[in-house]
């Protein structure tokens, strides 16, 4: 009986999509995301760690929802994209609840700040079913770890 891997690991996307044609521009996105206390850097997307200087553990990220994946940018100005997504892993550093409640207030905020949706992992409007389906799966991952 092999033993299940107990690294598995799984991702929780989460996406923000702008609302009409109009691109989020370079200059406006990433001031946004640095507003809400996400930092510029490995693997050329944005990250949010454990504290705001940026030295602590990464509680979740922010990539291009479109190829190339990354937010590399020359200069803002030029850079856009129809979305982003947010994600964190599990396991993770910390309290994974705290780490998508956070996650989730980010994405909100920043889509407020753009005028743009909060989109499910298929891309679909986030609803409450749906969020209630993440918050489940993280408390069925913790409840799996804690069997393990």
């Amino acid at each position: 009986e092999p033993e299940p891997a107990e690294d598995e690991m799984q991702v929780i996307v989460l996406n923000v999509h702008c609302a009409g044609n109009e691109p989020f521009v370079g200059t406006k996105l990433f001031d946004s995301l640095q507003q809400n206390g996400l930092l510029y850097g490995e693997m050329d997307i944005f990250h949010r760690h454990s504290d705001l200087s940026g030295t602590g553990k990464v509680l979740f990220s922010v990539a291009n929802m479109m190829h190339p994946g990354t937010l590399k940018h020359d200069d803002p100005a030029d850079f856009t994209t129809k979305g982003i997504s947010f994600f964190m892993t599990l396991p993770c550093f910390g309290e994974p609840d705290q780490n998508f409640k956070m996650m989730l207030r980010t994405a909100q905020q920043v889509a407020d700040d753009l005028g743009a949706n909060v989109l499910d992992d298929a891309r679909n409007l986030m609803t409450p079913d749906r969020l209630a389906a993440y918050r489940k799966q993280i408390t069925d991952f913790r409840a799996k770890k804690a069997h393990a």
